[in-house]
């Protein structure tokens, strides 16, 4: 088979073809700006999912986040501790309307993006409080936290005790909680 033949079980899509030809040249470009290949690989991969819906009518994605998706969403919140990251900032890395990715992240985590970027700012609260070598307020700040009081309230109302008491509870075990 001649190695430029379509597949018989391809079919010729000249947008695929355009957009596939435009990524390549934004890519190969020796100045090419990272919001030009953004939008080109958005446009080309909702081509895609539209020709794919509308040839076997299915929407994929449309319930839950690709696993590249989840992981790109969880790598950046957890990085984000103490930025003002914006829901809105993660959805378009991960190529999804705000909205869209909320449901999306919710059905994939059990959680929505806020809920889960607070447990790991929790988890992360716990390890440092356990090395007692870091005051309340320091952990509070380091986890993103506006200031040591918004700290204690939500670390008591999901944790059940005060960060004092965890901490000090904490460094009377040997294993780590």
């Amino acid at each position: 088979m001649n190695a430029h033949a379509i597949p018989p079980t391809a079919t010729l899509d000249l947008e695929t073809y355009q957009l596939t030809l435009s990524l390549k040249e934004a890519l190969d470009a020796p100045q090419s700006r990272l919001d030009r290949l953004t939008e080109i690989s958005r446009r080309l991969c909702e081509h895609l999912l539209e020709h794919h819906r509308r040839h076997t009518g299915d929407t994929p994605g449309r319930s839950a986040l690709a696993p590249w998706q989840e992981h790109r969403a969880k790598e950046i919140l957890a990085r984000s501790l103490t930025a003002r990251l914006s829901i809105a900032d993660v959805a378009r890395q991960c190529a999804m309307s705000r909205s869209h990715f909320s449901r999306a992240f919710k059905k994939a985590t059990g959680m929505s993006p806020q809920e889960w970027s607070l447990d790991v700012r929790i988890r992360r609260a716990k390890e440092l409080l356990g090395d007692r070598a870091m005051s309340v307020a320091q952990v509070a700040q380091d986890c993103g936290f506006a200031d040591q009081s918004h700290f204690n309230r939500t670390f008591s109302k999901l944790v059940g005790i005060t960060p004092k008491r965890w901490q000090r509870l904490n460094a009377l075990r040997t294993e780590p909680a």
